[in-house]
């Protein structure tokens, strides 16, 4: 098995996952560290969104799971990730966004991560309560054509409904219903926990998502930003540790 040290003119990159139910503001923090530290963000979600919008067998399935709220299984998220993983060039870092979301998926994630020579993953949890993710996810909008994320009461376009960016419309996500979303809500308690213990007392973080992302993005920066060291471009650890109320 290869290690870092094996592999010559690599960086260790490392990875950070953000975890958190759907709506807890994965997507928006994810954009913004991407921005300030200079690594990419890779989102499952979007990804196989794209995926589902193609005329073939797996795209008409998965435009079914998404439509109803259902899990894409662990067969088809490991393969997006292993892919992205997997492809060069090797940069410093990245992060993901709604992945790992099971036990095996952690464990693939480990044992890619493992294969590649790279260290376990920094784990910032995103932890938002029930009222709070109804909210926000009702209230969100999606632009068409770019992917920018709007809130009609937390984050509004100055252009109504059209995107800030491209003049693209703003959509409502299938999946950005009530009904859909307290199902989502469902499936998250029941995997989140045996997820949160597996990834707990290793680089793990727990941060409150019941504020406004300005307050968020800052605390993440200030548990992030240490860990790089911009002459090696590494990524050091992050400590275990709790932030806010569960």
């Amino acid at each position: 098995m290869l290690t870092a040290k094996h592999v010559p003119n690599r960086t260790r990159a490392r990875i950070i996952i953000l975890l958190g139910a759907p709506g807890s503001g994965k997507g928006t923090q994810g954009a913004w560290l991407s921005r300030k530290l200079g690594i990419p963000c890779l989102s499952t979600g979007e990804i196989l969104r794209g995926e589902a919008k193609r005329n073939t067998p797996a795209g008409f399935r998965l435009r079914q799971l998404l439509a109803t709220g259902a899990l894409v299984d662990d067969e088809m998220a490991c393969a997006v990730v292993g892919a992205r993983l997997r492809k060069g060039p090797r940069v410093k870092g990245l992060i993901l966004d709604g992945f790992p979301r099971t036990i095996q998926q952690a464990q693939f994630l480990d044992s890619l991560l493992s294969e590649l020579g790279l260290s376990r993953p920094v784990v910032v949890h995103l932890d938002i309560s029930a009222d709070g993710l109804l909210r926000r996810l009702t209230g969100r909008r999606q632009c068409a054509a770019c992917g920018e994320v709007y809130n009609l009461s937390s984050r509004p376009s100055s252009r109504g409904s059209r995107c800030e960016n491209d003049g693209g419309a703003l959509i409502q996500r299938d999946d950005d219903t009530e009904e859909v979303i307290l199902r989502r809500l469902k499936e998250f308690d029941a995997y989140s926990a045996p997820l949160i213990e597996y990834y707990e007392g290793v680089s793990y973080r727990r941060i409150a998502a019941d504020r406004e992302p300005k307050a968020i993005s800052a605390e993440l920066l200030e548990v992030l930003e240490p860990a790089f060291d911009p002459r090696s471009e590494t990524l050091t650890e992050v400590r275990p540790a709790f932030s806010g109320a569960a």
